[in-house]
Order: structure tokens, then sequence, then C-alpha cells
């Protein structure tokens, strides 16, 4: 549970990641349910919307973050989020965050499982352009959706 809190110290790396992203200059940056995540972002001036975030935790957005009840197809510059690594129904997870990133955007997973791993997953969801990152105790991958 702990860990969650931690993942806002991932910022600088994900900054990092998405640096090189045409789409993720320009575009908003869709964040999965890491309210904390979110608002690191936007300190860094990113325009950030988070999807699936507990109401409780909504609450605490302010104004810099929008909230949205669903992910959009093929409307982020890039989308940012966690715990990829550990799910079984990480194919179709993948799946359906690649279909919210436009076409030459970014996804971006931050996770504490081997860094293997996540390779072979970015891999197999068919992201190109892999690069990895470490924050602290998590690893921060990331790839570029095409769609072909």
């Amino acid at each position: 549970m702990f860990d969650r809190w931690l993942t806002s110290g991932a910022a600088p790396a994900i900054e990092a990641a998405l640096a090189s992203v045409v789409p993720a200059r320009s575009g908003p940056v869709t964040v999965v349910a890491d309210v904390r995540l979110a608002r690191a972002l936007a300190r860094r001036g990113r325009a950030v919307t988070v999807t699936g975030a507990a109401p409780a935790a909504a609450r605490k957005l302010g104004d810099a973050v929008l909230l949205a009840d669903a992910l959009p197809d093929r409307g982020a510059g890039a989308l940012v989020a966690c715990g990829a690594g550990l799910r079984d129904d990480w194919a179709e997870l993948l799946a359906t965050w690649s279909r919210a990133v436009v076409d030459g955007g970014a996804l971006v997973l931050v996770d504490r499982a081997p860094a293997l791993e996540l390779s072979r997953r970015a891999l197999c969801a068919g992201l190109t352009a892999l690069e990895q990152r470490v924050a602290g105790r998590w690893l921060v991958t990331s790839g570029l959706v095409s769609d072909l």
C-alpha cells in the first residue's frame, strides 16, 4: 500500500522518457489511477488528465489536473500507468492502454517488476523504441505506440 505513495518520485524519470516524444510535448498526458503521480507531473508543467482514480483521491487533484471517466480513444500524447508488471491480465491491459495513445505517442510503465520482464511485456504489446530508467525503487519502461 505504501508503495503507491512513492510513485511521484518517478516523475523526473517519466519526464526524461517523455522529452523526446513529440505528441507528449504538445498533447495531454493521461495518468491511470495514480493521483499523486498526476499532480507531480502537473507541477512540472504538463497538461495531465487522470482516469480511474478513487473518488476520495480525486478530490485532492486540484485545478492543474483534469479528471476523466474513461481513457481517451487515440487522444493522449502519452499514457503513464503503474502495476502492469505483476498482473496476469497484462496483455489485455497494455492493449487497452495503447489504444488510448495517438500513433507515435508513448506508453510509460512505472513498476517494480524485473526489468527483463517489463521489457518482454512492452515488446509483446507492440511498443517500439523501448527505454528503461531507474527511479529509486521503481523502474520506468517507456516505448512508442505504433498504430499498424
